[in-house]
């Protein structure tokens, strides 16, 4: 692994880490360089980790969080977020995790994210079969005026960046907004700390 010190609030450690069960594929971590039991976020977009993902990633360590990019299936996601504090219990917490889908990767995270309950961020979703869960925290950050299937007692807030494209928040992307990626970026961590409990001060 690697350390840098960037924006954000601490300096990380990036590389790859085997998911805990079989046949142990290849994640994608960044973390905070500090031994102790951090937050954990698991990202996905229904592939495996990719330079976007992996930048992502390392956004949300260096404020605070453990993130995990693991392979683009489900089985895999749920692997992933059930080691925190669990396999992964030397990083990481069992009772401050969540789950982040980006583009098609939202089905499949909140179903993660409704079976266990817990934290849920939707970035530029793909909305073909998805069910925005009713029973955890949800914060959906769209490129469009979008709608899901949301009980009536959904809870969760709803960003839309009007006219931009669905990789608005993707440096590497023709519809990369920095005004529209810092915004949803400062709304992510703020989510992440309110329902995680990071430190917004913590250095």
């Amino acid at each position: 692994m690697s350390v840098i010190a960037g924006e954000g609030r601490v300096p990380i450690l990036y590389g790859g880490h085997a998911i805990p069960v079989a046949p142990y594929r290849s994640a994608y971590l960044a973390r905070p360089d500090a031994v102790d039991r951090h937050p954990g976020v698991a990202l996905t977009d229904s592939v495996d980790p990719t330079p976007p993902m992996k930048t992502l990633a390392r956004h949300l360590a260096r404020y605070g969080y453990a993130a995990v990019v693991p392979p683009g299936t489900k089985v895999d996601l749920a692997a992933a977020v059930d080691a925190f504090g669990g396999a992964w219990g030397d990083w990481s917490r069992a009772d401050r995790r969540a789950v982040l889908g980006i583009g098609a990767g939202a089905v499949s995270a909140a179903e993660v994210a409704t079976e266990r309950s817990i934290p849920l961020v939707l970035l530029s979703p793909s909305l073909a079969g998805l069910v925005v869960p009713v029973n955890a925290p949800v914060l959906v950050l769209s490129a469009e005026a979008t709608s899901a299937n949301r009980g009536p007692a959904a809870t969760g807030r709803w960003v839309v960046y009007r006219g931009l494209g669905a990789g608005f928040w993707d440096d590497a992307s023709a519809d990369y907004s920095l005004a529209a990626a810092t915004d949803a970026l400062s709304r992510l961590v703020g989510f992440l700390d309110r329902h995680l409990g990071v430190d917004a001060a913590a250095a």
